[in-house]
């Protein structure tokens, strides 16, 4: 190979490595900063240790501060022994407003956690619904992946939503995937109530036949309120992982 020719391949790959490592420091620099401004959102000495859940009333107040500093706020999720922890958002009007803002409504890619339009969650309704980004770092919504492992989701079972009215606690029944788009799919994200027995037995049953993992112990029945967290799925195009959990308090 001509000494000049094998120079200027050797710029070249030096370039492509800079801007691509300049890149992802970029991604990981911004994703850190995202995580650490929702760390800060709850004082410290209130941080709950893994597998603990501070007490509600004692938390209740500090939510009611962060609602005065945005109104949008409907409560906290939190999956104990995981990385989930966040506020969770709701905007009627403009319902994927929070799809690339933070708690203080600045861009990030990271976005935030935000509940469907459709869903009452201080009811709640039969359904409620909140999406979030599937980040490569884990955050948000980055983690429900490793529910697919039967072991990881009996270790990490319980969600905690907590509303301005209550502590909804949920045990995890099942994950399933599908594609967005296609003839027949499973309009999950259209469901708030069941009005008969037969519109939850239709509900279920599209969840049970597309299910990758489930519980049977924790199999909702007619009645039941349930909580469906929704994210990016890739091996569909246009995919969605969405992990369903039913509630276990009444």
């Amino acid at each position: 190979m001509n000494k000049g020719v094998a120079i200027v391949l050797i710029v070249v790959c030096a370039i492509v490595f800079s801007v691509s490592a300049y890149k992802l420091l970029s991604y990981y620099g911004a994703n850190r900063a995202s995580e650490k401004a929702f760390e800060e959102l709850l004082p410290e000495e209130i941080a709950e240790p893994a597998g603990v859940l501070t007490d509600y009333d004692l938390l209740l107040p500090y939510y009611e501060a962060l609602r005065v500093e945005n109104g949008d706020m409907v409560g906290w999720l939190r999956i104990p022994g995981t990385r989930v922890s966040y506020p969770v958002m709701q905007t009627l009007d403009n319902p994927e407003y929070y799809l690339d803002k933070n708690f203080k409504k600045e861009y990030t890619a990271n976005g935030s956690l935000f509940a469907s339009s459709i869903s009452d969650v201080d009811l709640p309704s039969d359904v409620v619904t909140v999406y979030g980004h599937r980040m490569k770092t884990g955050a948000m919504f980055g983690s429900l992946g490793d529910f697919l492992d039967p072991d990881y989701l009996m270790e990490h079972e319980t969600v905690i939503f907590d509303t301005f009215t209550c502590r909804n606690e949920y045990k995890i029944y099942c994950l399933f995937s599908l594609a967005i788009g296609v003839a027949g799919e499973f309009d999950y994200y259209n469901y708030r109530d069941f009005a008969t027995r037969d519109m939850f037995d239709t509900f279920l049953s599209q969840a049970r036949a597309i299910s990758n993992v489930e519980n049977p112990a924790n199999t909702p029945v007619y009645g039941d309120k349930v909580i469906l967290l929704s994210t990016c799925e890739y091996t569909h195009e246009n995919g969605r992982l969405v992990l369903m959990a039913v509630r276990v308090d009444g």
